[in-house]
């Protein structure tokens, strides 16, 4: 990291909660409305806060971000239902936007990117705006001075509602691969990017890679440095939707992420393509926050299982089944296994029993010419 800017000096909140929640930011199939309905459930029962919708499969927020939004009945009653039910439950509501292309030619559509905002908080009356700038070939080496543009005019028209602007960007990560992959990041991108912009404009942060192993308050600390403001995590665990992640399935518990209140602003987590999965996962990330025991978030773990999978589960530990998902995965297990442990998701009738099913079967909850 090279940019050392001034640290937010903004006063803590007084509230002890940290802000946490999910982002439906994974490529593949969206979930459905019920399926949301069950994370919002989950989330608000478990220590969880917000939900930001911003699934890439979504192209009235990615691909067609400039087609008429209002014109589509069915999307706009979509978005207000994905909103209400969140709300309904208890939850912030998030909605991103990625507008690919914009940075090649803001002036001509900056008044369309900022009515496309308005008309998206206005449906969903969302806590959250996500910004969203992650995953685009870089086309200038400007790049990051043209992004600050684009957030400073978007942040003067956000409605009050809001409380939360996050914009993640085009390098959210130390990882190199994002070079390789989109372009050497400039020299000076940080210190383009963040340049005068207001406290309240918030930065997504994946860790030391795109999929960290580990969160480290010190490591967040440098980042605090770099963009001159606490990070907003974007944790890309337990998600697995790349070509190297999407044969397992990821339902250990989280790992590390200890003594972060305070080190950033919130904890976003990316879930997988099977929703209700996910939730073994993320089970264990507000009670590492409370400061729990080891043997007391094996114990929600182990509760979250039994919820999930019933009978099977016991099944699942007698015989080591378990790594044959989280660390083998579907494209070195045998035929025998996996025919074994397709036989178990039949002892119980559950929605996360199916959820293994359809993975062991080969998911088209995921389409793998989408992804690098």
């Amino acid at each position: 990291m090279s940019a050392h800017l001034s640290p937010n000096t903004a006063s803590e909140t007084t509230a002890t909660k940290p802000y946490l929640g999910m982002i439906e930011g994974f490529y593949g199939q969206r979930y459905s409305q019920p399926e949301r309905a069950a994370l919002y459930n989950f989330l608000a029962q478990h220590g969880y806060s917000f939900y930001i919708y911003a699934p890439k499969e979504d192209q009235h927020l990615r691909e067609h971000w400039q087609d008429d939004l209002l014109g589509d009945a069915a999307y706009v009653a979509y978005l207000k239902e994905a909103s209400a039910a969140a709300h309904q439950a208890g939850l912030d509501f998030g909605v991103a936007l990625s507008p690919l292309g914009l940075t090649a030619n803001f002036e001509a559509q900056q008044e369309l990117v900022v009515k496309r905002v308005q008309e998206l908080c206005e449906l969903t009356h969302c806590e959250i705006l996500g910004l969203l700038f992650d995953d685009m070939v870089k086309d200038s080496e400007s790049i990051g001075a043209l992004q600050n543009k684009i957030i400073a005019t978007i942040e003067k028209q956000l409605p009050a509602h809001v409380k939360h602007f996050i914009i993640c960007p085009s390098y959210y990560t130390d990882d190199p691969v994002l070079d390789r992959l989109f372009g050497q990041r400039p020299e000076h991108y940080f210190t383009d990017l963040m340049a005068g912009l207001p406290e309240r404009v918030e930065v997504f942060w994946t860790g030391e890679k795109v999929v960290a192993p580990d969160i480290t308050p010190e490591y967040l600390d440098q980042v605090t440095q770099l963009l001159g403001r606490k990070p907003f995590i974007w944790d890309n665990y337990p998600v697995n939707d790349g070509k190297k992640l999407c044969p397992f399935l990821f339902l250990n518990k989280f790992k590390g992420r200890t003594n972060l209140q305070g080190h950033a602003t919130g904890h976003a987590i990316n879930p997988m393509v099977q929703p209700l999965l996910s939730t073994l996962a993320a089970v264990t990330l507000p009670l590492i926050y409370a400061g729990k025991s080891s043997t007391e978030i094996n114990a929600a773990h182990l509760q979250q299982a039994k919820a999930l999978l019933g009978k099977a589960f016991a099944m699942f530990l007698k015989s080591d089944r378990l790594p044959l998902l989280t660390e083998i995965g579907l494209k070195n297990m045998s035929e025998r296994d996996k025919a074994r442990l397709l036989e178990l998701t039949y002892v119980d009738d559950t929605p996360a029993l199916a959820e293994i099913r359809d993975f062991l079967q080969g998911s088209k909850r995921f389409d793998q010419n989408i992804i690098v």
